[in-house]
């Protein structure tokens, strides 16, 4: 289903040079979206807008998106070239391995804490007074069904993930009436480079086991995509706060 009140929107999509941003920053381009992708490797970034551009009108950059300043240059990108920010989806993310807490270094948790939660967090700040500005705007934070189950990652993804489902019900409630639309999804396992087994905690593993028997099939990237352009749409315009699953029914065991 497309969804034709997208045409001409400006969005921007971190974490998009491969994976599920990848996967959202394709299916928003085919819906007519006019896209800004950031992401920590420069390579990355490359490949994906040369791939992106027979798709439609696409700008990347190396950006931190856990950093004001490369949360800034992205934005200050969308803005300098398409004239507006209408979208936002925060996808850009980091595994943990499945390290419990007694793994957890206090170095490992701000890095983790910092990419997976501060990251949105800051990204949100930024964009908001620019969407009131605006009149509207969408906020699309990728949360996890970690974000509201402890069995299915690590400590600190867990940990991360329940923060950015907050933070998303926090910004609908604070900035709804301004014209501000912020919603998350919560994927299931995800084919992708963080769904790798290498170098997963044995301890970790171990433990979350019971809840890994239950596990549907894997998704492909396209399986997430159309959720995010439902919501980045005008077919969603009464949705905000929510937690849209997407778990093939895992956590429904």
């Amino acid at each position: 289903m497309s969804h034709p009140s997208l045409k001409g929107r400006v969005a921007v999509v971190s974490g998009a040079g491969a994976g599920i941003g990848r996967g959202i920053a394709t299916r928003l381009l085919e819906d007519g979206v006019r896209l800004v992708i950031s992401d920590i490797d420069a390579t990355r970034v490359e490949d994906a807008v040369r791939d992106l551009s027979k798709i439609g009108e696409v700008v990347g950059l190396k950006a931190d998106a856990a950093s004001n300043q490369g949360i800034d240059a992205t934005f200050d990108k969308a803005i300098s070239t398409f004239g507006s920010l209408d979208i936002l989806v925060n996808n850009a993310g980091v595994p943990d391995y499945w390290k419990t807490m007694l793994e957890v270094t206090d170095e490992f948790w701000d890095r983790h804490l910092g990419i997976n939660l501060s990251g949105p967090f800051k990204a949100c700040r930024a964009v908001v007074p620019i969407m009131i500005k605006q009149g509207k705007g969408v906020i699309i934070n990728v949360a996890s069904i970690s974000g509201f189950r402890g069995g299915r990652s690590g400590f600190a993804y867990t940990v991360a993930k329940h923060g950015v489902i907050g933070l998303t019900r926090a910004v609908a409630i604070e900035y709804g009436e301004a014209g501000v639309r912020c919603n998350c999804i919560s994927p299931g396992s995800v084919v992708t480079s963080l769904s790798s087994m290498d170098g997963m905690s044995e301890e970790g593993l171990k433990i979350r086991e019971k809840g890994i028997v239950t596990r549907p099939p894997r998704a492909e990237p396209g399986d997430v995509a159309p959720a995010v352009a439902f919501l980045a749409s005008d077919d969603s315009r009464y949705v905000n706060g929510t937690n849209l699953i997407i778990d093939a029914g895992w956590t429904a065991w």
